[in-house]
């Protein structure tokens, strides 16, 4: 029995849902996706190479003998991308009970999306607000419905400059806007949670842990010995969108199947997650 099964067993045995998780090509999302499919679960996704998609829809469907998978072409670099995944999803499905924002990357050199915008920023964190938002009047339908956001414990850098979110002024630091990123996650997790606290949606944060994934590819060779595989790091995810204990439960930062006490305090900051979500806001508004 496998490291989820044991932790979880029967608690993720629930009704299908129809769950959007983005990013389950490779990875953690790709761990969290065979085990919803195995759970007999609905699973939309988004994928930049549609070949690859199909290669591992076939292999997901033959090892969980589940065949409700889709994938939909998607770069979380484009807003009009990002916005056509979304519309997609709306004239197919009438409802989505769960989403998982696990799409990421790791720029470690600047680099411009087709926006314009600095990579990280918009991959990590823009592009899945806007899909949230996008998404929010389908997640109103079902009785309850979660919505999980993936950061990391690199936020703990409390690293957040509201007058050079680019990293345009000044030397460029792969590490900085990654780790801005992924506070930035959080931050809109907070202000969300607030603002739909009268809603049947509850919003969550997961922090997967230091594990083998693809995210550190552009960073050279690395050792992995000791470090847990990505199945490892799907735990907090699958704990957070399945658990009975997660019902009702919003604005939470959740590791494994537990709080995790490692929020920073400027994480915590609902002033500041408010000026965080008006300065996101001026860049997506357009695609709202």
């Amino acid at each position: 029995m496998g490291i989820i099964q044991t932790l979880f067993g029967h608690i993720l045995k629930n009704n299908m849902k129809t769950i959007v998780l983005t990013g389950a090509t490779s990875g953690i999302g790709l761990e969290v996706a065979k085990e919803l499919l195995k759970q007999g679960h609905r699973v939309i996704s988004s994928a930049r190479n549609m070949h690859k998609a199909e290669n591992i829809k076939s292999e997901l469907i033959k090892s969980t003998k589940n065949d409700a998978i889709e994938f939909f072409k998607t770069d979380f670099a484009d807003f009009e991308s990002v916005t056509h995944f979304a519309n997609q999803i709306s004239e197919k499905y009438d409802a989505i009970d769960i989403l998982i924002n696990n799409a990421g990357t790791w720029e470690v050199t600047f680099k411009e999306t087709v926006n314009g915008i600095e990579t990280n920023l918009q991959v990590n964190h823009l592009s899945p607000m806007l899909l949230t938002l996008k998404l929010i009047p389908f997640l109103q339908k079902p009785k309850n419905a979660r919505i999980i956001n993936t950061s990391s414990g690199a936020h703990r850098r409390d690293i957040l400059n509201f007058d050079n979110l680019e990293f345009r002024q000044g030397q460029y630091n792969g590490v900085a806007t990654y780790s801005q990123s992924k506070l930035l996650n959080i931050l809109f997790s907070l202000e969300l949670s607030e603002r739909l606290k009268q809603t049947n949606i509850t919003v969550n944060t997961v922090h997967p842990g230091y594990v083998q994934t693809s995210l550190f590819d552009k960073m050279g060779a690395r050792d992995w010995s000791g470090i847990p595989s990505a199945g490892f790091g799907a735990q907090s995810t699958l704990y957070a969108a399945l658990s009975p204990d997660m019902e009702g439960v919003s604005g939470k930062y959740i590791f494994i199947n537990n709080d995790d006490n490692n929020l920073s305090n400027l994480a915590q900051d609902k002033s500041i997650a408010k000026r965080a979500w008006d300065s996101s806001m001026a860049y997506i508004k357009n695609y709202i």
